[in-house]
């Protein structure tokens, strides 16, 4: 018999919301927040707020509340009222679209045995491997991303542009490797992209509201039976609930592993996404007040203050398993995993350009690799 309880009434909201471009220099991090409460409770909650802190609009709306401290004060004052009953799921979008470019470039040419990949984390030291060069603002690296963006978002698949023209001499290796690799896998590439083309997946592709919102709920649903879901409307929620619907009344359980994560992928919700405005549900301006609350935090444009110190410090038992950050560790050349990757990644430009089978014996070739590290590690000088 399950241990979970029965039933749980969800609002969700964001902060930073840009769509589809995840290389605006002005919302850098997007943050999508779920909180549990009853309308009773948050309307009680929020009316308190409004007249205890004098909001003028009779709303609380995080973009506005943290420009000053007193609104700062109030968004804090909705943490502590919440605390254990909210769940953020928080992304660099940077790195999201690095998390992107592995899945729609290298994915499609590794799918028969993309479970090897994932199980050795090479998607995250291909995907950390680009935030880092993104980082360091390599010109050729923000060219690389731009075009992938602007691919993604107008699906100009006869325009693959600086993406798959080539390698500049003066690029970094890894940059190099991964750039070639994507011009000798063309053909899976388009064909993985030419199957969203009109679709509503293709139109929202880079958009996280509906990865965040899924992630959320399968969280909630490993604590609780059945899923009551209110959230902010926005478009692509408008658009596409295909696969929110196809949770309603579901009570099996199933997972998904990738490299050192598990997550779950189903959940039961009692009724389709409800979506709504703001105004009507107060537990969605609480879900404001979060979502904003953790984009300020984890915002890399932002001064330190108290209360930035204070909510990240809080994001270690709130922040969603499945938060896309990037994580340097993926990268450390000490580590076998990463000797291990390293070398994969060169094994499979060279298949690539013999034009052999990129997934024939290669849990066999990453098997012998890992032992022969064992036996004797890449010593760094």
């Amino acid at each position: 018999m399950s241990n979970n309880k029965k039933l749980a009434t969800l609002y969700f909201d964001e902060s930073g919301f840009t769509g589809n471009d995840l290389l605006s220099p002005n919302q850098t991090v997007f943050s999508y927040a779920s909180v549990e409460s009853s309308q009773e409770e948050s309307e009680n909650f929020v009316k308190y707020l409004l007249n205890k802190y004098h909001v003028q609009n009779g709303e609380i709306k995080s973009s506005k509340l943290l420009r000053g401290n007193k609104g700062k004060k109030l968004i804090d004052e909705v943490l502590e009222h919440y605390e254990g009953r909210f769940k953020v799921m928080v992304c660099h979008k940077k790195f999201a679209l690095s998390a992107k470019f592995f899945e729609y470039i290298f994915e499609p040419a590794l799918s028969q045995s993309n479970s090897l990949f994932y199980g050795v984390n090479f998607h995250m030291f291909i995907s950390n491997m680009l935030y880092l060069e993104l980082f360091l603002k390599h010109q050729n690296a923000e060219d690389i991303f731009s075009d992938f963006a602007q691919l993604m978002r107008e699906g100009g698949l006869e325009e693959l542009k600086v993406l798959f023209k080539g390698s500049n001499e003066d690029e970094p290796i890894f940059l190099k490797q991964i750039t070639e690799f994507a011009i000798l896998n063309k053909e899976a590439v388009i064909s993985e992209l030419s199957t969203l083309e009109g679709t509503m997946t293709g139109k929202w592709i880079l958009d996280l509201t509906n990865t965040s919102l899924f992630s959320l709920l399968g969280e909630w649903g490993e604590e609780y039976e059945e899923l009551v879901a209110y959230c902010d409307k926005s478009k692509p929620l408008d658009d596409d609930q295909t696969i929110f619907n196809a949770m309603i009344g579901r009570t099996d359980k199933h997972y998904t592993e990738r490299g050192r994560l598990k997550a779950s992928i189903t959940f039961n919700l009692r009724e389709p996404l409800n979506l709504v405005d703001s105004k009507d549900y107060y537990g969605i301006q609480i879900a404001d007040a979060i979502a904003g609350a953790f984009a300020y935090a984890f915002n890399e444009s932002r001064d330190e203050d108290k209360y930035k110190l204070k909510w990240q410090k809080m994001g270690e038992t709130h922040l969603s398993k499945t938060n896309l950050f990037p994580d340097i560790s993926y990268l450390d050349m000490t580590n076998p995993e990463v000797q291990l990757n390293t070398i994969l990644l060169r094994e499979l430009l060279d298949r690539s350009q013999k034009g052999m089978s990129l997934t024939e014996n290669m849990g066999h070739y990453i098997n012998f690799i890992k032992n022969q590290l064992e036996l004797e590690p890449i010593k760094l000088k």
